[in-house]
């Protein structure tokens, strides 16, 4: 939006003492508090676009009406501010931890590891239908593991890249990440695998030779 098409916007909130709709919400919140813009709309018969968008409760809160005088909880946390009559300061957003979060993905999680047993992070994104992307940014594993409903249970160690976490139901302890191998550690593990290699090898051409004789 330009700054042209801002300026006309805000020129065409009406006065609040001119407007039948602002009038009526303050009437509303003179006889109840802590109302969202949603029940607003509905007990004052005006539309929840105009209020929010239209710039009618901005127009309000300039006029020192009414106030943010709570927040109203939701899935996402506590995103829907509530409104009261007066002129006092805006209650601050309370915080929100993960020991709170309910999303339907977090669900998901659960009733595919209810399915299937322990995954890892990229198991766990194909069983819930959930996108890795959506997975790593809405921390939803952080969330059931700080309410206790599913733990670490072990760690996978891949060829190429960080260990992997695998994840299961229910309150136990964490299992601690391995430590990384020193790079001494990595040469003598291929070493071994190596030998075991050979070794076997040489039992086929062992086994080999018996056969022909």
């Amino acid at each position: 939006m330009s700054a042209t098409q801002r300026s006309s916007s805000r020129s065409a909130v009406p006065a609040v003492e001119r407007s039948p709709a602002m009038q009526r919400i303050l009437r509303l919140l003179g006889r109840k508090s802590n109302m969202a813009v949603s029940d607003m709309s509905a007990e004052a018969f005006v539309g929840a676009t105009t209020l929010a968008c239209g710039g009618y409760v901005r127009a309000l809160k300039s006029a020192k009406l009414i106030h943010i005088s709570g927040w109203r909880k939701t899935r996402r946390g506590f995103s829907t501010p509530l409104y009261s009559a007066g002129h006092k300061p805006d209650m601050p957003r309370p915080e929100y931890d993960d020991s709170e979060r309910n999303a339907p993905g977090m669900e998901r999680i659960v009733s595919a590891m209810q399915r299937l047993g322990p995954m890892n992070y990229r198991q766990i994104a194909d069983a819930s239908g959930l996108s890795l992307n959506t997975l790593k940014n809405a921390g939803y594993l952080d969330a059931l593991r700080t309410q206790k409903r599913i733990h670490i249970c072990g760690w996978q160690r891949a060829r190429n890249g960080p260990m992997s976490a695998l994840y299961d139901l229910g309150a136990s302890a964490d299992v601690p990440k391995p430590q990384t191998l020193s790079a001494a550690e990595k040469n003598r593990r291929c070493r071994e695998r190596k030998h075991i290699l050979c070794g076997d090898r040489s039992l086929l051409a062992q086994l080999g030779a018996v056969a022909q004789l």
